[in-house]
């Protein structure tokens, strides 16, 4: 049986600092490269390493989520399902880092205003229109809108 131990990395810590040459008990051991303190490795779309590069991985995270509204937003869909496209393909790009990347609440109120903007732009929601309800549920008279 082969595995691929080239994407693989590691890096011990013993009270929050780097351990260099520690001994795991693997008999692939030889074959996973090891990690610097410096180095770091991406792990579910996020860099990691001994600590995590906040600003760069939100700068990186805002333009794959505004780049994807582009997308949804830039295809001949019907509003309803521009709507509901945006729960699995837009919004998974930001939920998941909410327990890794320290995110502030006016980052994120940032975010749903170029949302709002892109939404404007592309004549899916009207300037002058309540924004409140483009989350109300579509069953409720919303827009259905997940963010």
């Amino acid at each position: 049986m082969n595995f691929g131990l080239k994407m693989y990395a590691r890096i011990c810590f013993k009270k929050g600092r780097v351990q260099s040459n520690t001994y795991i008990g693997s008999t692939f051991e030889k074959d996973i490269k090891e990690l610097g303190a410096r180095d770091a490795c991406k792990y579910l779309g996020i860099e990691e390493s001994s600590d995590i590069q906040h600003k760069n991985e939100k700068e990186t995270l805002k333009k794959e989520y505004l780049g994807r509204v582009r997308i949804v937003l830039g295809t001949e869909l019907s509003a309803t399902n521009k709507t509901q496209a945006t729960g699995p393909l837009i919004v998974p790009v930001l939920k998941y880092s909410f327990g890794i990347v320290n995110w502030r609440q006016k980052e994120l109120q940032k975010q749903d205003k170029k949302t709002r903007k892109l939404l404007t732009i592309h004549g899916q929601h009207h300037p002058q229109a309540d924004a409140d309800r483009l989350y109300v549920p579509r069953k409720q008279a919303g827009r259905g809108l997940m963010l």
